[in-house]
């Protein structure tokens, strides 16, 4: 700035900075008369201040405005984020309740399942130990019971569903082996049709002569070559003449089974057969220690015999 300027526009100090100052501004043109304009300095410095305020304010102001535009931009960005996580997760949540509540309703139904096999199971055992008493074992029970509070009873169901593995593990053979004792059990009468009995099991008076003898089968009374059945699948043992017995057919058939049909005219199989229940083993006979034509029966049960009544009822 020329140092003119400068001085006009410097603030002067002593008694002349208490006096406005103004700047003179003389327009002169040929054949016209002479204008003068005149400024006051102080005014125009003060509009000047004002006038850098307002820019001030309105440059901060924009500033402000556009910073907050932005702020407000990313915050409804974040915002609509937050919303989607938010419908994802709803939509999870939904989705693990309704996963959930498939769980239970096939955890409820395996349990239901599992009970009814577990009954079928014990029904049956029940029945043999009902039908055949010399299968029944003592079963003894006990413990303190301890009341089941509804609230531990979700707990209980989820411990409960977790061991349905195992509980099915020990149970599906359990049943395996019941219906293998079922099947394999020599049931029923070892001839076709009912058929008269001469003697049963227990003591009896001696048919040969005085005094009185145990009897450890049912004898039945059969015309000579009356073919004569199994009782029960198994492998034959034995087959052949035996002394008192005469000839005589043996089966194992398992589980702690063995029959005996004896007094054989004919014998129709061999050591090691596999026989079916009902499949013809012999002729009925009279040979061995008989005083008729008959067929005796013996039953055993774990190396012991036992009375063949309860087992002669059809299966």
């Amino acid at each position: 700035m020329p140092g003119g300027l400068r001085d006009l526009f410097r603030k002067p100090g002593g008694r002349a900075a208490q006096h406005p100052h103004f700047l003179e501004i003389v327009v002169a043109r040929t054949g016209h008369p002479a204008r003068t304009f005149r400024l006051n300095l102080d005014t125009l410095k003060k509009v000047s201040a004002a006038l850098g305020a307002v820019a001030f304010v309105w440059f901060a102001g924009t500033f402000y405005v556009a910073y907050s535009h932005l702020s407000n931009q990313e915050a409804i960005a974040r915002a609509g984020q937050q919303a989607e996580r938010i419908a994802l997760l709803e939509s999870s949540n939904e989705r693990l309740a309704e996963e959930k509540q498939n769980v239970d309703q096939s955890l409820l139904s395996l349990r239901e399942r599992v009970e009814r096999l577990a009954a079928r199971v014990h029904g049956l055992v029940g029945r043999a130990e009902s039908e055949y008493p010399v299968e029944r074992s003592v079963r003894p029970q006990g413990g303190m019971a301890i009341p089941l509070d509804a609230d531990e009873a979700s707990e209980l169901m989820q411990s409960e569903m977790a061991s349905f593995d195992e509980r099915l593990d020990r149970l599906l053979p359990e049943l395996e082996r019941s219906l293998a004792r079922e099947l394999a059990r020599p049931v029923g009468i070892p001839v076709a049709g009912e058929q008269d009995i001469s003697s049963r099991y227990g003591v009896r008076g001696n048919p040969f002569g005085r005094g009185r003898e145990f009897h450890n089968g049912v004898d039945f009374v059969l015309d000579i070559g009356t073919p004569v059945l199994a009782t029960g699948p198994g492998v034959v043992e034995a087959a052949g003449h035996e002394g008192p017995n005469g000839n005589r057919v043996a089966i194992n058939h398992g589980f702690g089974y063995r029959s005996v049909y004896a007094h054989l005219s004919k014998v129709q199989v061999k050591p090691g057969d596999e026989v079916k229940r009902g499949q013809v083993v012999g002729l009925s006979g009279n040979t061995g220690r008989s005083s008729g034509p008959h067929l005796h029966y013996t039953l055993y049960y774990q190396g012991k015999t036992i009375d063949p009544d309860r087992y002669l009822k059809p299966h």
